[in-house]
C-alpha cells in the first residue's frame, strides 16, 4: 500500500496587537487557497471571517460583499487608526444591522418585543453617549451610509441624522425616518432603564422632536459598482476630518467637492493590497509547515 500525502487547510487568525499569524489545522483535501482569515482575531466576538475567494470582489468593476465591507469597517477601528484618539466616541454597526432594524421597526405586530431582541446588537452600549454612530445600508444592490451625530451633554444642540449616497439611489427620507424611529425607541427604553442622562436635559426630554435629519450632498461615483467603496471612503474621510462633536455649521465640510471621486475609487486597490498581504503571509506559513512535515512524510514506507 502506498503512502499518500495528506493536504491540510490552514485557518489563519490575524491579531493586530501582536502582529502574528496564528493557525489551526484540520485534515482536508482542499488547498491553502481556501484558508480563512479571522479579523481582527478569532477570539474577538465581532471578528469577520474571510475566505481567499472574497478578494475577487475587489477586482475592477465588481460590487463589494458584506465580508469585505465589514473587514474594512473593523480595520478603521484598529488601535493605530486615525480615529484612535477618540475611537471610544464612535460606534460602528456592521452591514447586517440595518436590514434587521427595518424588520424590527416596520413589520406589523409586537414592535416592542422585536426591538428588545434587536438591542443585543449594541448590548452594554449607551448609544447616546457616543459622538457618532455609523450605519451602512444595503438595499436594492446598492450601498449608502447613515451617520448619527449626538451632541455633548453641555450643549443644547440637537442630534443629527445624515444620509450619504454616492448615486442618490436610496430613498433618503425613508432611511432617515427609520434611523429616527430607532433613536426614538432607544430613547424610550433609556428613559426607563437608566438614570444617566447623556445629553442636555433640555434636549433629552424631547429627543424625538429635536432630531434633525439631513440628506447630504456628496461626491458621486462615476460608475455603477463603486457604491460600497464610497461608503467605506465616506467613513474614512469623516473620521479624519470631523470635529469631536458635529454641529449644523460643520455640515459645510460636505458637498460635491469634499473629495475627488478618483480618491474614493482608489480605496479598492488599497483594501485589496491589504488583504493580499495577509493571505500572502498565510501562504508563506503554509510553505513552512509543509517543509517541517517533509522528513516524516518521506520516511513512510511503501509496501
Amino acid at each position: 500500500m502506498g503512502g499518500q500525502k495528506r493536504f491540510r487547510m490552514l485557518f489563519f487568525f490575524f491579531d493586530e496587537e501582536d502582529a502574528q499569524i496564528k493557525e489551526t489545522a484540520i485534515d482536508t483535501s482542499d488547498d491553502w487557497g481556501k484558508a480563512k482569515l479571522y479579523y481582527p482575531s478569532r477570539d474577538d466576538p465581532e471578528s469577520v471571517e474571510l475566505s481567499y475567494c472574497d478578494i475577487k470582489c475587489l477586482e475592477p468593476q465588481q460590487y463589494l460583499s458584506s465580508p469585505i465591507m465589514n473587514f474594512y469597517i473593523l480595520y478603521l477601528q484598529r488601535p493605530l487608526s486615525s480615529a484612535n484618539k477618540i475611537r471610544g466616541e464612535y460606534y460602528f454597526f456592521n452591514t447586517y444591522f440595518y436590514g434587521k432594524l427595518e424588520e424590527a421597526l416596520l413589520k406589523k405586530g409586537d414592535r416592542f418585543s422585536r426591538f428588545q431582541k434587536l438591542r443585543r446588537w449594541w448590548k452594554g452600549v449607551n448609544i447616546f453617549e457616543k459622538a457618532y454612530i455609523f450605519v451602512p445600508i444595503h438595499r436594492d444592490l446598492h450601498w449608502s451610509l447613515a451617520i448619527v451625530s449626538i451632541p455633548p451633554k453641555e450643549d443644547d444642540s440637537c442630534p443629527i441624522i445624515l444620509h450619504l449616497d454616492s448615486l442618490s439611489l436610496h430613498n433618503s427620507k425613508q432611511i432617515l425616518d427609520v434611523i429616527h424611529c430607532y433613536l426614538t425607541e432607544e430613547w424610550k427604553f433609556m428613559k426607563i432603564a437608566s438614570s444617566n442622562i447623556p445629553i442636555s436635559d433640555k434636549i433629552w426630554d424631547e429627543v424625538p422632536l429635536k432630531i434633525d435629519k439631513k440628506e447630504i450632498k456628496v461626491p458621486q461615483q462615476k460608475n455603477e459598482y463603486d457604491c460600497g467603496i464610497f461608503v467605506l471612503y465616506f467613513m474614512e474621510r469623516f473620521i479624519e476630518g470631523a470635529p469631536e462633536r458635529l454641529k449644523r455649521k460643520d455640515l459645510s465640510m460636505f458637498g460635491s467637492q469634499w473629495f475627488q471621486p478618483e480618491d474614493a475609487s482608489a480605496l479598492r486597490k488599497r483594501i485589496k493590497d491589504l488583504l493580499l498581504k495577509e493571505f500572502e503571509s498565510a501562504r508563506l506559513e503554509f510553505g513552512r509547515e509543509e517543509c517541517r512535515e517533509s522528513p516524516s512524510s518521506s520516511s513512510e514506507s511503501v509496501d
